[in-house]
Protein backbone atom coordinates (compact mmCIF):
# COMPACT_ATOMS: atom_id res chain seq x y z
CA UNK A 1 0.00 0.00 0.00
CA UNK A 2 1.29 3.43 -0.89
CA UNK A 3 2.17 5.69 2.04
CA UNK A 4 -0.05 8.37 0.47
CA UNK A 5 -3.11 6.13 0.30
CA UNK A 6 -5.35 4.85 3.07
CA UNK A 7 -6.71 1.99 0.94
CA UNK A 8 -5.53 0.32 -2.27
CA UNK A 9 -6.95 -2.68 -4.12
CA UNK A 10 -5.00 -3.94 -7.15
CA UNK A 11 -6.55 -6.54 -9.42
CA UNK A 12 -6.66 -8.20 -12.82
CA UNK A 13 -8.73 -10.99 -14.35
CA UNK A 14 -7.08 -14.14 -15.68
CA UNK A 15 -3.98 -16.26 -15.22
CA UNK A 16 -0.67 -14.69 -14.09
CA UNK A 17 1.17 -16.85 -16.64
CA UNK A 18 -1.50 -16.94 -19.34
CA UNK A 19 -4.41 -14.94 -20.74
CA UNK A 20 -5.25 -11.90 -18.63
CA UNK A 21 -6.77 -8.45 -18.55
CA UNK A 22 -5.05 -5.17 -17.89
CA UNK A 23 -3.97 -4.45 -14.31
CA UNK A 24 -6.36 -2.16 -12.41
CA UNK A 25 -6.18 -0.23 -9.16
CA UNK A 26 -8.78 1.39 -6.89
CA UNK A 27 -7.52 3.62 -4.10
CA UNK A 28 -8.57 6.10 -1.41
CA UNK A 29 -6.12 8.89 -0.43
CA UNK A 30 -5.32 9.11 3.26
CA UNK A 31 -7.99 11.02 5.18
CA UNK A 32 -10.25 11.43 2.13
CA UNK A 33 -13.64 10.02 1.13
CA UNK A 34 -12.90 10.20 -2.60
CA UNK A 35 -12.23 6.98 -4.54
CA UNK A 36 -10.06 6.78 -7.66
CA UNK A 37 -9.85 4.00 -10.25
CA UNK A 38 -7.37 3.52 -13.10
CA UNK A 39 -5.95 0.87 -15.40
CA UNK A 40 -2.22 0.75 -14.76
CA UNK A 41 -1.08 1.04 -18.38
CA UNK A 42 -2.58 4.53 -18.72
CA UNK A 43 -2.90 5.62 -15.06
CA UNK A 44 -0.61 8.56 -15.78
CA UNK A 45 -2.97 9.73 -18.51
CA UNK A 46 -6.55 8.93 -17.43
CA UNK A 47 -8.38 8.00 -14.22
CA UNK A 48 -11.89 7.77 -12.81
CA UNK A 49 -12.73 9.96 -9.80
CA UNK A 50 -15.70 9.04 -7.58
CA UNK A 51 -15.92 12.07 -5.32
CA UNK A 52 -17.47 12.43 -1.86
CA UNK A 53 -19.73 15.14 -3.29
CA UNK A 54 -21.36 12.64 -5.67
CA UNK A 55 -19.63 14.07 -8.75
CA UNK A 56 -17.95 11.36 -10.82
CA UNK A 57 -15.42 12.13 -13.54
CA UNK A 58 -13.51 10.23 -16.19
CA UNK A 59 -10.69 12.66 -16.86
CA UNK A 60 -7.25 13.01 -18.33
CA UNK A 61 -4.56 13.75 -15.76
CA UNK A 62 -2.52 16.93 -15.41
CA UNK A 63 0.34 14.98 -16.98
CA UNK A 64 -1.77 14.14 -20.05
CA UNK A 65 -2.98 17.75 -20.25
CA UNK A 66 0.60 18.75 -21.06
CA UNK A 67 0.37 16.85 -24.37
CA UNK A 68 -0.85 19.30 -27.05
CA UNK A 69 -2.29 16.52 -29.22
CA UNK A 70 -4.54 15.27 -26.40
CA UNK A 71 -5.67 18.74 -25.38
CA UNK A 72 -6.49 19.59 -28.99
CA UNK A 73 -8.85 16.61 -29.24
CA UNK A 74 -10.64 17.33 -25.95
CA UNK A 75 -10.88 21.10 -26.12
CA UNK A 76 -10.80 23.17 -22.93
CA UNK A 77 -12.08 20.44 -20.56
CA UNK A 78 -10.03 17.63 -19.07
CA UNK A 79 -13.19 15.54 -18.57
CA UNK A 80 -14.03 12.69 -20.93
CA UNK A 81 -17.29 12.05 -19.07
CA UNK A 82 -19.10 13.34 -15.97
CA UNK A 83 -22.02 11.92 -13.99
CA UNK A 84 -23.50 11.87 -10.47
CA UNK A 85 -24.15 9.23 -7.85
CA UNK A 86 -26.45 9.38 -4.81
CA UNK A 87 -24.58 10.47 -1.68
CA UNK A 88 -25.12 9.89 2.01
CA UNK A 89 -28.47 11.22 3.22
CA UNK A 90 -30.93 10.33 5.95
CA UNK A 91 -31.93 6.69 5.64
CA UNK A 92 -30.28 4.00 3.53
CA UNK A 93 -28.49 4.72 0.29
CA UNK A 94 -26.73 2.25 -1.99
CA UNK A 95 -25.20 3.35 -5.27
CA UNK A 96 -23.09 1.62 -7.90
CA UNK A 97 -21.58 4.42 -9.99
CA UNK A 98 -19.04 2.28 -11.84
CA UNK A 99 -18.72 -1.22 -13.29
CA UNK A 100 -15.58 -2.52 -15.00
CA UNK A 101 -16.42 -5.28 -17.48
CA UNK A 102 -14.07 -8.09 -18.50
CA UNK A 103 -15.17 -10.33 -21.37
CA UNK A 104 -13.54 -13.77 -21.60
CA UNK A 105 -12.77 -13.30 -25.28
CA UNK A 106 -10.89 -10.06 -24.55
CA UNK A 107 -8.31 -11.63 -22.22
CA UNK A 108 -4.90 -11.80 -23.88
CA UNK A 109 -1.66 -13.72 -23.55
CA UNK A 110 1.06 -12.24 -21.36
CA UNK A 111 4.62 -13.24 -20.75
CA UNK A 112 4.95 -14.22 -17.08
CA UNK A 113 7.67 -11.63 -16.53
CA UNK A 114 5.20 -8.90 -17.43
CA UNK A 115 2.54 -9.96 -14.90
CA UNK A 116 2.16 -8.27 -11.51
CA UNK A 117 3.70 -10.45 -8.81
CA UNK A 118 3.35 -8.41 -5.60
CA UNK A 119 1.69 -10.05 -2.60
CA UNK A 120 -1.07 -7.44 -2.48
CA UNK A 121 -2.11 -8.02 -6.10
CA UNK A 122 -5.41 -9.87 -6.54
CA UNK A 123 -6.05 -12.24 -9.44
CA UNK A 124 -9.73 -12.86 -10.22
CA UNK A 125 -10.60 -16.15 -11.87
CA UNK A 126 -11.21 -15.80 -15.61
CA UNK A 127 -14.83 -16.24 -16.70
CA UNK A 128 -15.79 -19.30 -18.71
CA UNK A 129 -15.93 -19.12 -22.50
CA UNK A 130 -18.58 -16.66 -23.78
CA UNK A 131 -19.01 -15.25 -20.28
CA UNK A 132 -17.88 -12.10 -18.49
CA UNK A 133 -17.10 -10.76 -15.04
CA UNK A 134 -17.91 -7.24 -13.84
CA UNK A 135 -16.03 -5.56 -10.99
CA UNK A 136 -18.40 -3.19 -9.20
CA UNK A 137 -17.60 -0.04 -7.23
CA UNK A 138 -20.32 0.35 -4.57
CA UNK A 139 -21.06 3.00 -1.94
CA UNK A 140 -23.40 2.48 1.01
CA UNK A 141 -24.50 4.86 3.78
CA UNK A 142 -26.22 2.60 6.29
CA UNK A 143 -24.86 0.44 9.11
CA UNK A 144 -27.36 -2.20 8.02
CA UNK A 145 -25.73 -2.28 4.63
CA UNK A 146 -22.17 -2.08 5.91
CA UNK A 147 -22.63 -5.03 8.25
CA UNK A 148 -23.34 -7.34 5.33
CA UNK A 149 -22.30 -7.79 1.72
CA UNK A 150 -24.44 -5.46 -0.42
CA UNK A 151 -24.18 -7.79 -3.44
CA UNK A 152 -25.76 -11.20 -3.02
CA UNK A 153 -26.89 -12.21 -6.53
CA UNK A 154 -25.81 -15.62 -7.93
CA UNK A 155 -22.26 -15.57 -9.27
CA UNK A 156 -21.29 -12.54 -7.16
CA UNK A 157 -18.86 -12.08 -4.29
CA UNK A 158 -17.41 -9.33 -2.12
CA UNK A 159 -13.72 -8.54 -2.75
CA UNK A 160 -12.85 -5.62 -0.45
CA UNK A 161 -14.36 -2.82 1.60
CA UNK A 162 -13.27 0.46 3.17
CA UNK A 163 -15.09 2.63 5.70
CA UNK A 164 -14.68 6.25 4.63
CA UNK A 165 -14.26 9.29 6.92
CA UNK A 166 -17.62 10.73 5.81
CA UNK A 167 -19.52 7.70 7.15
CA UNK A 168 -20.01 5.93 3.83
CA UNK A 169 -18.52 2.53 3.08
CA UNK A 170 -16.86 1.76 -0.23
CA UNK A 171 -17.12 -1.84 -1.47
CA UNK A 172 -15.56 -3.73 -4.37
CA UNK A 173 -17.50 -6.76 -5.58
CA UNK A 174 -17.52 -8.95 -8.67
CA UNK A 175 -20.26 -10.65 -10.66
CA UNK A 176 -19.83 -13.49 -13.18
CA UNK A 177 -22.53 -13.83 -15.83
CA UNK A 178 -23.31 -14.56 -19.48
CA UNK A 179 -23.54 -11.31 -21.49
CA UNK A 180 -26.60 -10.72 -23.57
CA UNK A 181 -26.04 -10.95 -27.30
CA UNK A 182 -26.80 -7.26 -27.80
CA UNK A 183 -23.99 -6.40 -25.35
CA UNK A 184 -21.47 -8.30 -27.48
CA UNK A 185 -22.80 -6.69 -30.64
CA UNK A 186 -22.58 -3.28 -28.98
CA UNK A 187 -19.01 -3.94 -27.92
CA UNK A 188 -18.06 -5.04 -31.45
CA UNK A 189 -19.10 -1.63 -32.77
CA UNK A 190 -16.76 0.27 -30.47
CA UNK A 191 -13.45 1.51 -31.80
CA UNK A 192 -10.12 1.93 -30.10
CA UNK A 193 -9.69 5.40 -28.67
CA UNK A 194 -7.10 7.20 -30.77
CA UNK A 195 -5.96 9.01 -27.62
CA UNK A 196 -4.39 5.75 -26.38
CA UNK A 197 -4.25 3.37 -29.37
CA UNK A 198 -2.39 0.67 -27.44
CA UNK A 199 -4.82 0.52 -24.53
CA UNK A 200 -8.44 -0.11 -25.42
CA UNK A 201 -10.72 0.90 -22.58
CA UNK A 202 -14.23 1.31 -23.98
CA UNK A 203 -16.11 3.95 -22.00
CA UNK A 204 -19.27 4.69 -23.97
CA UNK A 205 -21.73 2.36 -22.22
CA UNK A 206 -24.23 3.75 -19.69
CA UNK A 207 -26.20 1.22 -17.67
CA UNK A 208 -29.35 1.53 -15.52
CA UNK A 209 -29.41 4.26 -12.85
CA UNK A 210 -26.71 6.25 -14.66
CA UNK A 211 -24.01 3.61 -14.04
CA UNK A 212 -20.90 4.02 -16.18
CA UNK A 213 -19.52 0.78 -17.58
CA UNK A 214 -15.89 0.53 -18.68
CA UNK A 215 -14.83 -2.45 -20.77
CA UNK A 216 -11.28 -3.78 -20.52
CA UNK A 217 -10.43 -4.80 -24.08
CA UNK A 218 -7.60 -6.66 -25.79
CA UNK A 219 -4.46 -4.69 -26.58
CA UNK A 220 -0.70 -5.08 -26.86
CA UNK A 221 0.38 -3.02 -23.86
CA UNK A 222 2.12 -4.53 -20.87
CA UNK A 223 0.43 -4.63 -17.46
CA UNK A 224 3.71 -3.69 -15.81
Amino acid sequence: MSKRDDFTYRFAVGDPSGRQSGAWRAWVPDGKSDVYVAVRSIAGLMKISLHESGMCNASITKQAARHPSIVARLGASRHLDQWHRPVKTEGRVLSIPLRIRFLERELRERREAHSPQSEDFNWLAPPDADRAVDVLCIFTSSAEFTSKSPWRTPGSSLLAQKELPNGETFWIACQYYRPQRNLVQYFNRQKTSDLWPNSRVVMADIGPANVRILTDAASDHSVE
